[in-house]
């Protein structure tokens, strides 16, 4: 018995027309980490020269409290924004989309994926300069900059693709970022 092929009335198909890709080139990804590294490795040990208690304590709550933060922050704004947080943001632990992202099987708008973004770089950093005044200057400037290397990829994908913000969609591959039209 054949099947019927047609298409009900309400069926929705979707087609997406390629606009932009941005290719993840691997000497980035080389250079990102000796450079994060070096950088790391400074910051360890000028503030364990500072101040041992608060290099041994502040160093590792940098390193694993400031992307629990943001993925906080990402889950409430996308909890008040959306009224739920998407099943498809999950975490990555790859190169440009550190931490908590949309996942590889969805599309998301890259105007709301733009002012996410935006707001947790803004809310992050006003947070860590309240904690100023506590805060030993080396061990201050090492949470700004782990803040700012954790978003810095996703920014420059969100620049990269600044031109297609307003209608465009973004689709995230393990070698690419995509920005769709619908």
């Amino acid at each position: 018995m054949p099947r019927d092929r047609t298409l009900s009335k309400e069926s929705t198909i979707y087609t997406y027309r390629l606009l932009k890709r941005v290719h993840y080139k691997a000497i980035f990804f080389q250079v990102y980490w000796i450079l994060t590294g070096c950088a790391f490795l400074g910051a360890t040990i000028a503030i364990s020269f500072l101040s041992v208690p608060v290099g041994l304590i502040g160093v590792p709550v940098g390193v694993m409290g400031l992307p629990l933060v943001q993925t906080l922050l990402l889950r409430l704004l996308l909890r008040t924004k959306v009224k739920h947080a998407p099943q498809s943001w999950s975490w990555s632990y790859q190169l440009p989309w550190f931490g908590y992202a949309p996942g590889t099987d969805t599309y998301i708008a890259m105007t709301k994926v733009r002012r996410l973004h935006f707001h947790v770089l803004w809310i992050v950093l006003v947070l860590l300069g309240c904690l100023y005044p506590w805060l030993p200057p080396s061990l201050f400037g090492f949470l700004i900059f782990t803040h700012l290397w954790l978003l810095l990829p996703r920014l420059i994908i969100i620049f990269l693709l600044r031109k297609h913000s307003s209608s465009g969609y973004l689709k995230i591959n393990e070698n690419d970022s995509s920005c769709y039209a619908q």
